[in-house]
């Protein structure tokens, strides 16, 4: 299985010289529900054993989960906890999402200051090649399951600049994860929500992000908030706004985090910060007309 269906999306470079690559891309395209369970039928036709989804508790993995689950599909949520007790509040999201689907996860407990302590943090992150250092652990478990791993992230991202103009954006560190399972030899991919072109392009042809790339939706900087709105529409998910967090927010106030891992992090990961940026309308023109 690819990163993306037909490496239709390549990275190049690091820092930088970071960019990537759209192949030619399909202008034919339904609605951002109907190519996600396209998608998700694609994927999970290529599976490898026993299919998992990595659940933060957030909306774009509880996006991507409530996808197969619609479909009927087998497959397993799986929780990391992070010991002791840093990311109590994403767990909750996760497990009651979960009672209520009547569906079992895999908790994944994790002792996140020995997993510092013992360097396998600064190990992992160097493997992933991101400063971003939330991506370690999805990467380290990811890596301790036998079969086809799937993460609900990638989904397509504008931005507004300082001009108030919207741009397309993609980081480096996007790709952590995925650096992560080429060099572990991993199966599935940490980019479903935009596995295919009809994906990406759908979710930015949704009028909402329309709206926000011509500015007439007061007070937003990012699609951020509104990814909720895409993943609710033509579905019936009816998936909650939360806050948005990151999982780290303990861990940035607890003791572990004075580690010298993480100033190493810091300081080498500057080297794998690049980012991708193209006007909105610019790209949406060249691949939809």
């Amino acid at each position: 299985m690819q990163l993306s269906k037909n490496n239709y999306i390549l990275p190049s470079g690091m820092g930088s010289t970071f960019s990537v690559l759209f192949n030619e891309l399909s202008k034919q395209y339904d609605n951002y529900f109907v190519e996600s369970c396209r998608a998700a039928k694609e994927v999970y036709d290529l599976k490898q054993g026993k299919v998992y989804m990595l659940y933060s508790g957030g909306v774009d993995s509880e996006y991507a989960l409530s996808i197969f689950l619609s479909l009927g599909m087998d497959i397993t949520p799986v929780i990391i906890n992070l010991n002791p007790n840093y990311n109590d509040f994403d767990i909750k999201y996760a497990t009651d999402f979960c009672n209520r689907k009547n569906i079992t996860p895999l908790i994944v407990n994790l002792d996140f200051d020995q997993f510092v302590k013992s360097g396998k943090f600064l190990e992992v992150s160097k493997i992933c090649r991101s400063e971003v250092y939330h991506r370690a652990a999805t990467a380290y478990v990811a890596g301790q399951l036998d079969g086809t791993v799937l993460l609900g992230d990638g989904e397509p991202y504008i931005k507004k600049d300082s001009n108030d103009h919207w741009n397309i954006e993609i980081y480096e560190h996007d790709y952590a994860v995925w650096n992560y399972y080429v060099a572990k030899g991993i199966y599935g991919t940490t980019h479903f929500n935009r596995y295919t072109p009809e994906m990406l392009l759908s979710f930015f042809a949704d009028e909402r992000m329309i709206e926000l790339a011509n500015n007439t939706v007061r007070g937003k900087l990012s699609s951020n908030s509104s990814k909720f709105i895409i993943y609710n529409r033509n579905g019936d998910f009816n998936l909650e706004e939360r806050p948005k967090y990151h999982g780290y927010e303990k861990i940035e106030t607890s003791e572990i985090f004075k580690h010298d891992a993480f100033r190493e992090l810091e300081i080498i990961g500057k080297e794998w910060n690049g980012v991708y940026s193209t006007n909105y309308f610019e790209f949406m023109k060249q691949w939809t007309q």
